[in-house]
C-alpha cells in the first residue's frame, strides 16, 4: 500500500506525456488538403496477350511476321529444295532449308505446296498462292458474226 500513490503518480505522468504529445502533433501538423474524387470509370479488362506471355505463351498478334511465299523449287533431296519468300516490302529471296528468313524466323520444312517456318511462338505454314490463269481475249468464231460499230 505504500507504493500505490507512487504507481498512480507514474500512470498520471504517462497520461500527461501522451496528451501533450498528441496536442503538439495536432498543432504542428500541416493543414489537410481536400481530395479530388474522380468519377468511377468502367473497369478495363486485362490484355490477353500479356496474360499469355505471363504463362509462357506468346501473343500471336505480336509475333506474326508478314511473309509471302512466292514459289517453291522442289527437289527429291530435302537439302536441295528452295523456297522463294518475300518479307514485308523487301524483294523475294531464294532460301534453303534451315535458312533464316528474318531474325528469329527459320525455314523448318519445304513441301510441294507449302513451307513450314519456325518462329519464337511456334511453327506456322505458309501456303503457296493459287495459280491464276490469264484470261484470253475472246475471238469470234466463224459461226458468230463479228461485232462492229457503225461509223457515225
Amino acid at each position: 500500500m505504500k507504493r500505490l500513490p507512487l504507481l498512480c503518480s507514474f500512470i498520471l505522468f504517462i497520461l500527461l506525456c501522451a496528451s501533450v504529445t498528441y496536442w503538439v502533433l495536432q498543432w504542428t501538423a500541416p493543414a489537410t488538403r481536400a481530395l479530388q474524387v474522380r468519377a468511377p470509370s468502367e473497369p478495363t479488362l486485362p490484355d490477353i496477350a500479356a496474360a499469355a506471355q505471363l504463362f509462357g505463351g506468346a501473343s500471336a498478334a505480336a509475333t506474326i511476321t508478314p511473309l509471302q511465299l512466292s514459289g517453291i523449287i522442289y527437289a527429291s533431296k530435302a537439302s536441295e529444295r528452295v523456297a522463294i519468300i518475300a518479307t514485308e516490302a523487301k524483294p523475294a529471296r531464294a532460301l534453303r532449308l534451315h535458312a533464316e528468313v528474318v531474325p528469329g524466323v527459320t525455314i523448318h520444312q519445304i513441301n510441294q505446296r507449302s513451307v513450314i517456318i519456325s518462329e519464337p511462338s511456334g511453327q506456322r505454314e505458309l501456303p503457296l498462292p493459287a495459280l491464276s490463269t490469264p484470261q484470253q481475249p475472246s475471238v469470234p468464231t466463224a459461226s458468230e458474226p463479228a461485232k462492229t460499230s457503225a461509223p457515225r
